[in-house]
């Protein structure tokens, strides 16, 4: 009967498809197309089937992840010739012309355009267009169907200019959504059932900072937890400047608040941290990490790594590799450097071979690989509160699926 049920919908229903690479914030923003097409009459199906929309989410955070998104676009046209094809997001924002290139791309649209790309397949308008990121634009909150977790974006772009970064010609400057906004959209996550909600942006630790009057991650938090009934509130990505003494111990105290960290360290060599425009030192950082886990023992940390910056040494090297050692992570994303065009860092001398970063790369990824062991084993004979995001395997009785640790 439910394979008659979709076939019905299939074949009444106009249908859409859509494929995601890169982070969070573009999972979330996704996942916003998705409900906004669905409140307008469309049946979502999986990317790689035929459908009348394909939509391709895209990332230009490294030089593989353009290549990701060719081949994504390529797949899309190949096995959904009939489609409408859509480019949006990050790499849309700063290569509009090498995507124009690719036959069968209809709409191009970049980072602030992606939310209007229903009004443009209405209006018949197939256009390549960036614009210019200047106001926060408000979104549907992102549903997933399971009705476990929701994401909800609270700012968008980026003021640091780290120098190896095109985050923010990709999204812009720093912008908030406003506290009446987020609290009308968490509310309405709530009714739906929703148990957990993620915070999302480019650089949530910069929430509020645009606004007038002025506001902080920290109030904002303090707002969601006092007018609205959700559950619990995980953080995405924290800048560990940002990361204040008041902010950790509100976390500490709200059970409705996950433990959850994940906090970018980039390098621990301070020379590479000065040449990346990084606004810390290596033993800042330590430090930070040793608080959270002196009041929050049981706190999940990752943390992102980038090998190969140019200039790194050896001894730069071994010193990000001891660091990492020494501290508590649970999770290591580990990146090869990649020259993005226009950034500080591309004119930067001293390029660190290929081979070299692979090997170091291998060398961190091993290293995450036992940190994450040692944490799960940290887990042992403890009780957590759990979300779990899948169904009962049949045979087995045994959830088959991943599952959420409320830490």
């Amino acid at each position: 009967m439910g394979q008659l049920i979709q076939l019905f919908f299939c074949n009444s229903m106009k249908t859409v498809s859509f494929y995601t690479l890169g982070c969070k914030l573009n999972q979330s923003e996704t996942a916003s197309l998705e409900e906004d097409f669905r409140r307008h009459g469309y049946y979502i199906v999986p990317f790689g089937t035929p459908s009348d929309v394909c939509v391709i989410n895209t990332c230009t955070v490294t030089a593989r992840s353009d290549y990701r998104c060719r081949q994504s676009i390529r797949r899309a046209i190949k096995t959904a010739p009939d489609a409408i094809v859509a480019v949006v997001g990050c790499y849309a924002q700063t290569d509009v012309e090498t995507i124009q290139t690719i036959p069968g791309v209809d709409i191009v649209l970049g980072s602030d355009r992606k939310f209007d790309l229903l009004n443009y397949l209405e209006n018949g308008n197939f256009t390549c267009e960036q614009g210019e990121n200047i106001t926060f634009r408000e979104s549907t909150p992102g549903l997933a169907e399971n009705r476990t977790r929701a994401f909800l974006k609270i700012q968008d772009g980026c003021d640091s200019f780290c120098s190896y970064c095109i985050v923010p010609y990709a999204r812009g400057r720093s912008r908030s959504a406003s506290p009446d906004y987020l609290l009308n959209r968490m509310n309405e996550v709530v009714e739906k059932g929703y148990q957990e909600v993620v915070l999302t942006g480019v650089h949530i630790g910069k929430y509020g900072r645009d606004l007038q009057p002025a506001l902080s991650l920290l109030q904002l938090l303090t707002l969601l937890l006092e007018r609205t009934e959700v559950e619990r509130i995980r953080l995405s990505s924290l800048e560990p400047q940002e990361l204040s003494d008041e902010l950790i111990e509100l976390i500490q105290s709200s059970p409705r608040i996950c433990n959850h960290f994940h906090i970018p360290l980039q390098s621990g060599s301070n020379p590479i941290l000065r040449a990346m425009k990084r606004h810390y030192t290596r033993d800042r950082f330590a430090t930070l990490i040793e608080k959270i886990i002196a009041r929050i023992p049981d706190a999940g940390i990752g943390t992102d790594v980038i090998v190969g910056f140019p200039g790194e040494s050896d001894d730069d090297f071994q010193a990000s590799y001891d660091l990492i050692t020494e501290l508590p992570f649970s999770y290591l994303h580990v990146f090869n450097y990649s020259a993005r065009q226009g950034t500080a860092a591309e004119s930067l001398p001293d390029k660190v071979d290929d081979d070299v970063k692979k090997q170091r790369s291998h060398q961190l990824i091993k290293l995450g690989q036992s940190k994450k062991q040692q944490f799960m084993l940290s887990q042992l004979n403890k009780t957590r509160a759990v979300l779990f995001e899948g169904s009962m395997a049949a045979q087995s009785g045994c959830m088959d699926s991943r599952i959420t640790i409320f830490a």
